[in-house]
């Protein structure tokens, strides 16, 4: 099988590349997804308590990622404790989800993963794709998507590897600056050279 991974930063557009490929037929095992199954499974729900304490609890006993986003954004140290435990478990489950596109006979996958380089996925994936947008598009974006404040937003953006070293380390880079038009004759392009290479 021929497993894409699939990054960019906040405000690049990579959900939207992610939903275009979906489109066209392409599974995606996307991370996120995978992350918000994970937070309503016990084991979870103990070890980021364990970590954070009851606060982060709704009324339901469930994790409230508002307040915990609100905690790790503002602090490094948090965030990494965060991550320690979710990334193995991440991992695991995008594995399992991985297997079973294979036994049902596909042979391409994207791994949609916001955080693929800082988990250290890179080496799994027979190719590396970058979402990239200039510094200055990304913040904008940000700004407008999630009605949040210039320093809300640099707390977040800071929280990953820039779009720059990000691009420095893909093997594909998917412009997204322009019209979405522009963005889709790249992905067509690296699409039908998928397809001639793996034969499919």
């Amino acid at each position: 099988m021929w497993v894409i991974g699939l990054t960019g930063g906040i405000g690049s557009g990579k959900s939207t590349v992610s939903r275009w490929l979906s489109q066209q037929g392409v599974p995606i095992i996307d991370a996120d997804r995978t992350v918000h199954g994970l937070y309503h499974e016990p084991e979870t729900i103990a070890a980021i308590t364990a970590a954070f304490g009851q606060d982060i609890l709704t009324d339901t006993e469930e994790i409230d990622r508002k307040a915990l986003g609100r905690i790790v954004f503002a602090d490094d140290q948090a965030r990494k404790q965060l991550e320690k435990i979710l990334h193995p478990r991440v991992r695991v489950a995008m594995e399992k989800q991985q297997k079973a596109l294979e036994q049902a006979g596909e042979r391409i996958c994207v791994w949609d993963v916001p955080l693929l380089f800082e988990a250290g996925y890179g080496s799994q994936m027979d190719e590396l794709w970058v979402v990239w947008v200039p510094l200055d598009i990304q913040k904008q974006r940000v700004m407008e998507r999630d009605a949040l404040s210039a320093e809300e937003v640099a707390l977040r953006i800071q929280a990953q590897y820039s779009l720059g070293e990000k691009r420095n380390k893909a093997d594909v880079v998917i412009d997204n600056s322009g019209k979405w038009e522009e963005t889709v004759v790249q992905l067509r392009k690296e699409m039908e050279r998928i397809n001639r290479e793996q034969g499919l």
